[in-house]
């Protein structure tokens, strides 16, 4: 691999911001305004490296200062190696981010935050109104590229995925979580009356951490790589969380590499801030309204806010029952099989035209124009077959 010292040092003087990490606390990236940060695993730092020459430097420079390797991993569709360091007795996240970025100044450092699901709730609803608040074509799309599936497992024989090809793996170590929550999200994605011929890569992230059932940063940067590595176009985060530099680069390596990332804002209330990786530029941003398109109480609002599906009491079906769930991890979904199913989206070569696209199908909701609830609007789906 190639060394690209502009690329990382960028990252290096913009990862010092994250030196202000506590334990629990972070603070959003310009501001001052604290954000509640859980860890995966506080006695462990996580590295990001461009080549093999930046890793064999990083790892003899933390060894001799008393880290210990706990795993290398080669991400190959990312251009990045990750390694994995526990603390010395006594060090902690942000003075090893310190003594690691300047012992190797080619290497990104983090802590392994925790990213949680953003499904929040279940209940009772009284129709089915999503596809009919979005006008999707009565007969449904074909998808015209692979979807990826960042989330808990995906159980591939509900009957909601009777006719999905689903191609699973792991990255979980300790105690995978319930496929619950994961099979509700692809059934949306994937339901035959908005999409067809679904090929799904679901990447089983959460599992059992130091701050409970949530995905580890590793674990997320694992998923991307794959996805980036089996051609996936499209790619649905229904996980939220802190900023963290070390997922920022990830996310815009993967993005370098073509994939659309669209992810849930999630469900921590109007007056929190930004989560990520949502609020990452790279990033297609999504918030959840109701049949009647009042913005679910509930959402995460801000600049960053891009566009609004339906995410509240959304009926699904799940071993031979229903049942009406609620957050903005079940609005991202739809998003993303919009995308799927249109060639013009698809062939957007970046974030922003991605977002100037989909903007144009979108109707206005609250302030005019776009705004910081609803972003650019609901979402519209009376052209998304587009032309075969």
């Amino acid at each position: 691999m190639r060394r690209r010292p502009q690329f990382f040092l960028a990252r290096y003087w913009a990862g010092l911001l994250a030196l202000i990490l506590l334990s629990a606390c972070v603070s959003e990236p310009g501001t001052d305004r604290p954000i509640r940060a859980e860890l995966a695993n506080d006695r462990q730092v996580i590295a990001l490296v461009p080549d093999a020459d930046a890793s064999l430097a990083l790892l003899r420079a933390a060894e001799g200062a008393g880290y210990r390797l706990i795993d290398t991993t080669d991400l190959p569709s990312l251009d990045l190696i990750m390694l994995t360091f526990d603390l010395p007795e006594g060090v902690t996240g942000p003075e090893a981010i310190q003594e690691l970025e300047a012992a190797e100044p080619l290497s990104t450092v983090g802590v392994n935050h925790a990213y949680r699901l953003r499904q929040a709730e279940s209940g009772t609803g009284g129709f089915d109104y999503a596809n009919e608040l979005m006008r999707w074509p009565s007969e449904g799309c074909a998808a015209r590229a692979p979807v990826g599936l960042i989330d808990t497992a995906v159980d591939s024989g509900a009957p909601g995925l009777a006719g999905v090809r689903v191609i699973g793996r792991s990255f979980v170590t300790d105690g995978a979580a319930s496929a619950r929550h994961g099979t509700e999200v692809a059934m949306v994605l994937a339901d035959p009356r908005r999409l067809r011929d679904v090929t799904l890569y679901s990447a089983a992230v959460v599992g059992n951490t130091q701050a409970g059932e949530a995905a580890g940063v590793d674990t997320l940067i694992r998923a991307l790589d794959w996805m980036a590595g089996e051609g996936v176009r499209v790619v649905n985060v229904s996980l939220a969380g802190p900023f963290n530099k070390l997922l920022e680069l990830a996310v815009g390596q993967a993005a370098s590499r073509g994939l659309m990332i669209v992810a849930a804002v999630g469900n921590d209330g109007p007056g929190a801030d930004p989560l990520y990786p949502a609020a990452y530029p790279q990033v297609l941003a999504v918030t959840a309204v109701d049949a009647d398109r009042r913005v679910y109480r509930n959402a995460v609002t801000g600049p960053h806010v891009d566009l609004a599906a339906p995410g509240v009491d959304v009926l699904v079906s799940l071993g031979g029952t229903s049942r009406f769930v609620t957050g903005t991890s079940i609005a991202a979904p739809f998003v993303s099989a919009r995308i799927l199913a249109d060639a013009a989206l698809l062939a957007a070569p970046d974030a922003d035209a991605l977002r100037r696209a989909i903007a144009a199908t979108t109707e206005d909701l609250g302030n005019t124009g776009t705004d910081q609830v609803f972003g650019a609007g609901l979402l519209r789906a009376e052209a998304a077959c587009g032309v075969v």
